[in-house]
């Protein structure tokens, strides 16, 4: 993998690369009022984040050769390996998460456009496969159901 920037970076791109930090601050923001969503949201955002470090330790796939940085970034650990996409995973994450405590069709469609930007960033600069990215995304969104409605659960319950 080539860590040269690419010159052919747009805002968009950015967009899409930062795409889990600007989704996880405007879900924070979204949910500060609600602490116990809040609480659940950060919580199993770091169970996101663990699953998908096992995840790629567990499945150990190779990302795709040839790979450009927009901020030379680089990978140790579980991060050498690109299934799935953790880019993918948080920002689908945030946005299911976000959705179903919030119900905002604006906050779904401004994720889901950040979700796409993301999407195709890491394609476009060859950081994952389809594949990878797409399980991300399938993974992120099984995590959100899961944390929103044990969250709901505990929040009744107690």
């Amino acid at each position: 993998m080539s860590s040269e920037k690419y010159s052919d970076n747009s805002i968009l791109d950015h967009i899409g690369f930062f795409g889990p930090i600007i989704v996880i601050i405007i879900s924070i923001i979204k949910l500060w009022n609600q602490p116990p969503y809040l609480f659940g949201y950060l919580f199993f955002e770091f169970i996101n984040n663990v699953t998908n470090s096992v995840l790629k330790v567990l499945i150990h796939q190779e990302r795709p050769a040839g790979g450009r940085s927009i901020i030379n970034e680089t990978y140790t650990g579980a991060n050498t390996y690109g299934m799935p996409s953790s880019h993918t995973q948080t920002v689908a994450f945030s946005t299911v998460f976000l959705y179903l405590t919030k119900a905002s069709p604006t906050y779904l469609i401004l994720e889901s456009f950040i979700l796409a930007l993301t999407f195709y960033q890491r394609w476009k600069y060859k950081r994952h496969t389809v594949e990878q990215l797409t399980a991300g995304v399938v993974v992120g969104t099984i995590i959100a159901y899961i944390g929103f409605y044990m969250t709901k659960q505990i929040i009744y319950t107690a």
